[in-house]
């Protein structure tokens, strides 16, 4: 039979490593998202050189007549081309949110998880009833 003073322990601590859990895997979405933000981010910059040169091509070529071609409008394009920094203005209330989003649910976690390790906590008093 497991003692009365460990077993006492154990719920406290497991939640604890639960608490703990839950952090690290904050911090591994975290890093996922960068991750996968940093792809999009190379992709994007290869993309724009390809745009660039081809639409250089196009304006130094006699298939651009400073208006629409057959097949493509060059100058439509170019303007609706948008760099990173473009696309991520276009998302910053979205981005706002998932933010909000995140914090919101670990103060959430951490307060649930704080309130009842804290009740689970054995104080003083019954310690002290135990041991008697």
């Amino acid at each position: 039979m497991m003692n009365t003073r460990v077993k006492q322990y154990l719920e406290p601590i497991g939640l604890a490593l639960l608490l703990s859990a839950f952090g690290w895997q904050c911090l591994e979405e975290r890093l996922t998202d960068d991750k996968y933000i940093g792809y999009i981010y190379e992709m994007d910059q290869k993309l724009e050189a390809i745009w660039m040169g081809v639409h250089d091509d196009a304006l130094h070529s006699d298939r651009y007549k400073g208006s629409e071609a057959v097949y493509v409008n060059y100058d439509s394009l170019n303007r609706s081309m948008k760099d990173w920094n473009r696309i991520q203005e276009g998302f910053e209330q979205l981005n706002h949110q998932t933010s909000f989003s995140f914090w919101a649910r670990v103060v959430l976690y951490l307060m649930g998880s704080c309130l009842i390790l804290f009740d689970k906590w054995p104080g003083k008093k019954e310690v002290e009833l135990l041991r008697e």
